[in-house]
């Protein structure tokens, strides 16, 4: 929960989505007023102008899961999002900033609730006489920055997304964020905190941060962060040739009491000893385009404090060596391509090599025409792990997109829950054989 570390977090989320709804509708009044916006006196007016939009996601979904301990899912989520721009520095009506450092100056916030509600039946089958249900629902922030940039530089502060790397579906730089490759969403929870960004003239560009605030454990950690320690880091990004190199360092202190369950700790009597462990992630990644795309993405995961401790006692030792490594290497290498095969079939395939596992990934999309796709998504988990198999239709509607999902997994799946964690509501559960259907509805004030 994103706001397990701070006080009365529940009125913070309902006064923030009460405020998303009023300036909703303050953003559409302001629209009907600028109805007239249409000459280019007016454009270059509005360029320099406060603007205020809201605009809202609606999705629903139903489907069936062979896998789940309950099969049949329905839900649905609604996302409101507010923008506001102000720029500071004004622009010329040529749109020249003026160039330099403060060109552009200008400051933009956005603030966005999630609220989903799903439910989960188990149906009167194999001899049940009757169905059971769980149902769950949530309202929480989901995003909630303000930011001052220029042409150049930003600032950015609050609950943000930040991800960055060059690998799509097999990610070891998915630090920040816990995007499923498998969600048509692509929906993330974000982290507290502050970032800053500068571009050089070259495209060559700085990342500093500081995160504050995260308990939640993130898609690739073993142990969820200490909420209450500063965690920081950076990234330098190089354009290379017909690609770019980008090199990613970043250090926090996990909460041990999280690995594993209390009760396994306590069971191997180690729980007086633990202490603060620190973490220093180093990551390297790079990706060029020539006939075709190609790319690298590794990381390592070092790690001092309790797991170095543990060495003289052997069930410790043999515990911390399986759950939280002193030393964690991931290493992703892909490639994709476009064949000119009737509208173009892209191809994008990925391996990964991490501390005793092996995967594979295979997407392949084919736009039927300007309405329809189809996509096949394929993962393997090398040494029995099992071939994961989706394939999806998208149909662009009018008013949003349809999309109709079948997959064949195995049962019990091992992509979901660790690796994919998902945004909850059920949308992401995908275990077994079955079959998901999602109706996405997108409105916005201008």
């Amino acid at each position: 929960m994103m706001f397990d570390t701070f006080p009365l977090r529940q009125v913070v989320v309902v006064v923030v989505l009460v405020f998303l709804l009023l300036a909703g509708n303050i953003a559409f009044c302001q629209q009907m007023l600028q109805a007239d916006a249409q000459n280019p006196h007016t454009q270059v007016q509005n360029q320099q102008r406060t603007e205020l939009k809201y605009r809202g996601q609606f999705s629903t979904w139903g489907g069936y899961a062979s896998g789940s301990e309950w099969p049949v899912m329905l839900g649905a989520r609604y996302l409101q999002q507010l923008n506001l721009e102000v720029p500071i520095n004004r622009r010329t009506l040529g749109g020249d900033s003026g160039g330099g450092f403060w060109g552009g100056l200008r400051f933009d916030a956005e603030l966005a609730g999630n609220v989903y509600g799903s439910g989960e039946i188990l149906p009167f089958y194999e001899g049940r006489e009757s169905w059971d249900a769980k149902w769950d629902g949530k309202v929480k922030l989901y995003r909630g920055w303000g930011r001052v940039s220029t042409d150049k530089a930003e600032l950015r502060v609050g609950l943000q997304k930040i991800n960055f790397g060059s690998a799509m579906m097999l990610r070891p730089l998915m630090w920040f964020d816990s995007m499923d490759p498998r969600d048509p969403l692509q929906m993330t929870d974000g982290v507290w905190g502050a970032m800053g960004r500068y571009y050089f003239n070259n495209n060559a560009n700085v990342w500093l941060w500081g995160l504050l605030g995260n308990s939640s454990r993130r898609a690739l950690d073993v142990v969820p962060s200490d909420g209450g320690v500063p965690e920081f880091g950076g990234r330098v990004q190089v354009p290379v040739g017909r690609g770019e190199i980008a090199f990613t360092f970043h250090r926090r202190k996990t909460d041990l009491s999280g690995i594993g369950g209390s009760s396994v700790i306590s069971e191997i009597g180690v729980g007086s000893e633990l202490g603060p462990e620190s973490e220093n992630r180093y990551g390297l990644d790079m990706r060029f385009d020539y006939e075709i795309g190609f790319w690298l993405e590794g990381v390592w995961i070092n790690r001092r404090g309790t797991t170095n401790t543990m060495s003289n006692q052997s069930t410790a030792n043999s515990f911390f060596e399986s759950q939280l490594p002193v030393n964690q290497r991931m290493v992703t290498v892909g490639a994709d391509y476009t064949f000119g095969l009737g509208n173009g079939l892209g191809v994008a395939v990925e391996h990964m090599w991490a501390e005793g596992a092996n995967l594979s990934a295979l997407n392949v999309n084919y736009p039927l025409n300007m309405e329809n796709s189809l996509s096949w998504m394929c993962y393997s988990v090398w040494g029995g792990g099992g071939v994961y198999n989706l394939v999806r239709w998208k149909r662009m509607l009018s008013f949003g997109d349809l999309y109709v999902t079948a997959f064949v997994n195995p049962e019990n799946s091992a992509l979901h829950g660790f690796t994919f964690p998902g945004m909850g509501g059920g949308v992401n559960t995908l275990s077994g054989n079955g079959v998901q259907i999602m109706l996405v509805i997108n409105h916005q004030t201008k």
